[in-house]
């Protein structure tokens, strides 16, 4: 059960920055006003349970609380301002599209909405508040999507580079799952603060290669989007890390520290927690189009699945995809195509979407779903098993592209955002704000 809640219930951390106080609830005192919006403590206080409850693995080490607070207050902090920039653009979500997300995620998970209700609310979670969860990140979602993703371009000039580079010159399969602290450091930082966050860096490589445990340093003190989940990003192949990583990760192995590497925004350290070699030398390949319709301020999510329910009927009674397609798809690479995406591979599409196409028979056409991109309608149309084609390294090349452009994109406007906020900090321990 809690595997299962750990799956369901924090998609995104940070989310318990629009939880209610619960009813007959005293008033309790501010721990930090955002642009003019306050954070209570008692939203503090239990949103650092559910950070501690998400954390409870086995052998798990977790800083003490109230350095953990700290970090946890940095993330509401930063979801406040991005609920305030999205209530400014008029981005809602309605009822409806909430319980669709909700239904969504327990289809994902294999079990029924009513159960993971039930799973929901034995962690002690009242329901309604797990609705509020899932409508934050939708929110802010949309709203990341509006003002980073949508303008993430990558030319046939990036791809070529890339394919000429040593990483897309790699064809061992190689991915890499590295964990990454960052030491911020202000725009135009004096002597005095960059020597300080390099000693600090210092630091904490010191304590890191005399085995203290990553994920506890890096809730502590990363200033990382990814700090309250240990620091982890996940497998990435060469082409999908940050860049500055790229020079480092192949040489590593596993359990190896690297850093403090130095950035624009920071120190940077990290550990490889482990790497993997795909030993196939053959792979299936399927060649499949799509039409996706985008959520944004003017299309729900609600919206776009039924725009998309209505095509798939429309295709039902004889109409053509392809014709669809051009008119409809708001995918502006292969729109024009008739939604065509050439052949791809598991490697060249997110993880989402290569589940859904792989389930789908020749010429059979899929029910509406949603992934980071939008919602899709994706039609098969055959199947091949050879050697990696030019086509898929492609695919693979500017999928991988987009992934680490939009990460960096992300980390770069999320670091401006909250430089710009009004932000006062009244909880004890925390002098000034800090990046996250």
């Amino acid at each position: 059960m809690a595997n299962l809640f750990k799956k369901i219930s924090l998609i995104t951390l940070g989310l318990l920055v629009a939880l209610p106080l619960y009813a007959g609830q005293a008033l309790n005192r501010i721990v930090a006003i955002v642009n003019g919006d306050a954070i209570s403590q008692t939203e503090l206080d239990n949103y650092t349970k559910m950070i501690v409850t998400e954390m409870q693995a086995p052998g798990a080490a977790l800083p003490p609380r109230d350095v953990l607070q700290k970090q946890v207050l940095n993330r509401m902090i930063l979801n406040k301002i991005q609920l305030q920039i999205a209530q400014q653009y008029g981005i809602e979500i309605d009822s409806l599209s909430v319980s669709q997300q909700i239904q969504n995620i327990a289809k994902q998970q294999g079990v029924s909405v009513e159960t993971l209700r039930s799973t929901v609310e034995a962690t002690g979670i009242n329901y309604s508040d797990y609705r509020e969860y899932i409508k934050t990140e939708m929110i802010i979602q949309m709203l990341q999507n509006k003002e980073v993703n949508q303008d993430v371009s990558i030319t046939k000039a990036d791809i070529e580079n890339y394919l000429n580079s040593p990483a897309g010159q790699d064809n061992s399969g190689a991915e890499y799952r590295l964990s990454h602290i960052l030491v911020a450091l202000p725009e135009s930082p004096t002597p005095e603060v960059l020597k300080k966050a390099q000693n600090k860096a210092e630091d904490l490589v010191a304590k890191l290669k005399s085995g203290a445990d990553f994920k506890a340093l890096a809730i502590s003190n990363s200033a990382g989007r990814q700090a309250l989940n240990g620091g982890d990003l996940g497998w990435r192949n060469a082409g999908e890390l940050p860049s500055l990583f790229t020079t480092y990760a192949p040489s590593m192995q596993k359990g190896d520290i690297a850093g403090p590497i130095r950035s624009s925004n920071g120190f940077h350290i990290i550990k490889m927690q482990d790497k993997r070699v795909s030993s196939e030398t053959q792979r299936t390949e399927t060649h499949v189009r799509q039409i996706l319709i985008k959520t944004d301020i003017h299309t729900s999510s609600a919206e776009a699945q039924r725009t998309l329910r209505l095509l798939k009927q429309q295709i039902q009674k004889g109409a053509d995809f392809a014709k669809l397609a051009v008119a409809k798809s708001q995918e502006n690479r292969t729109a024009e195509k008739g939604g065509d995406m050439g052949w791809v591979d598991e490697s060249t599409v997110i993880p989402k979407f290569y589940q859904v196409m792989s389930k789908l028979r020749n010429n059979e056409v899929s029910e509406p779903f949603e992934t980071e991109e939008g919602w899709h309608l994706v039609q098969v149309l055959e199947r091949r098993t050879q050697r990696t084609s030019d086509e898929a390294a492609f695919n693979k090349a500017r999928e991988s592209i987009w992934l680490r452009k939009s990460n960096e994109a992300l980390e770069a406007w999320s670091k401006r955002i909250y430089d710009d906020a009004r932000i006062e900090i009244l909880l004890d321990g925390i002098e000034s704000k800090e990046n996250v």
